[in-house]
C-alpha cells in the first residue's frame, strides 16, 4: 500500500523521526520537492510505501505535522513520481546499456 502526506519543509526533521523508527525505518519513504508536484514551494511530499500498520503508526505519531492527500490527489502524485522514477532508470539504462 501507499500514502501521500504533505510535510512542511520547516518540519523536515520529522522525515529523520520516520526513518528512525523501527517499523517504519523498515519501509519505503521517499521525499520529494512540493514545487516540483504543484502543492507549494514551502511543501515537501512524502511518499510511504510499506505495510498498513506502518502507515496507521505514522498516522497517529505524526498527524499533526503531515498531513494526508485525498485518494485523487495521491494517485495523480503517485503515477507522477513513478513515471519519473521509470524516466531516470530508463537513462541510466541509455548510460550503462
Amino acid at each position: 500500500m501507499y500514502a501521500i502526506y504533505l510535510l512542511k519543509k520547516s518540519d523536515r526533521v520529522i522525515v529523520d523521526n520516520l526513518l528512525s523508527d523501527d517499523l517504519l525505518g523498515r519501509q519505503t519513504i521517499t521525499q520529494k520537492d512540493g514545487s516540483n508536484f504543484s502543492v507549494g514551494d514551502e511543501n515537501l511530499i512524502i511518499l510511504y510505501e510499506g505495510s498498513e500498520e506502518g502507515n496507521a503508526k505514522i498516522k497517529q505519531l505524526f498527524s499533526e505535522k503531515m498531513k494526508a492527500l485525498d485518494s485523487k490527489a495521491s494517485k495523480e502524485i503517485y503515477d507522477k513520481i513513478k513515471e519519473e522514477d521509470a524516466r531516470a532508470e530508463g537513462g541510466l539504462g541509455f548510460l550503462f546499456g
